[in-house]
């Protein structure tokens, strides 16, 4: 489950830890890490590569989630 981030105390939160200081990083799974798909791969012809660009909806355009280090200690997917 990806974190979520408090702004006003600069720290990530964690809805089973709270206040996080280990986080780890999982590579979004719809986009593969690349924050979106160049349209070109979802309508070769409608679009030239490179041309225009979709934002991913599960990330977000991030690439991934920053995810808590204690819930995900023995996931493998996770970067640390």
């Amino acid at each position: 489950m990806p974190l979520t981030f408090d702004k006003k105390r600069d720290t990530h939160v964690c809805s089973i830890h709270g206040d996080v200081d280990d986080t780890g990083w999982v590579q979004c799974w719809a986009c593969g890490g690349e924050g979106g798909n160049d349209m070109y791969e979802e309508d070769g012809v409608n679009y030239s590569p490179g041309e225009e660009w979709s934002t991913c909806d599960e990330c977000n355009g991030k690439g991934g989630f920053v995810v808590c280090g204690q819930c995900n200690a023995d996931n493998p997917d996770v970067e640390w």
